[in-house]
């Protein structure tokens, strides 16, 4: 007689294979934006040579899957963007990039597919506050695992 935690195992096991692709990263793009080369450093805030507001940064954590790298959040003209350094990620059917409040999705919003590593940046939407919502988070939507997570600070 099969048991009730021996079922819920199974299920368990499925979903979380169920979440694996035959690809073991996600596919590489080119940089669009890199860390910056110049800065001047005051208490809490970096400013580059561009005009980039530094606001926020975070070590990516491993979830169910491995996840690492550094994302920063930058702010210029009124617009933030998440800029993602050395970026890896386990490859998964349908991830995303979350903004939450937890790591339990928690008040999030998502911010878009995640189809790039290594360096590249992607802009917040004009309701993202990366300072309530400090964490970053790889999502795989189709099956509702949660990849790793940054903790902005």
């Amino acid at each position: 007689m099969i048991s009730y935690l021996s079922i819920a195992l199974l299920l368990l096991t499925g979903v979380l294979a169920g979440c694996r692709s035959t690809e073991a990263t996600v596919d590489p793009a080119p940089v669009v934006i890199t860390t910056p080369q110049s800065s001047t450093t005051t208490t809490k805030v970096t400013i580059d040579s561009t005009g980039q507001v530094l606001r926020s940064k975070g070590l990516f954590m491993n979830g169910v899957h491995t996840v690492r790298g550094t994302v920063r959040v930058y702010e210029k003209d009124g617009k933030q963007s998440l800029v993602f350094t050395d970026f890896q990620s386990d490859g998964g059917p349908d991830l995303r990039i979350y903004l939450a409040e937890t790591t339990g999705l928690r008040n999030f919003i998502e911010v878009s597919r995640l189809t790039n590593s290594g360096n590249f940046s992607v802009e917040l939407p004009a309701g993202a506050d990366p300072a309530k919502q400090r964490y970053v988070l790889i999502w795989c939507k189709a099956f509702s695992v949660l990849f790793g997570t940054a903790e902005l600070i």
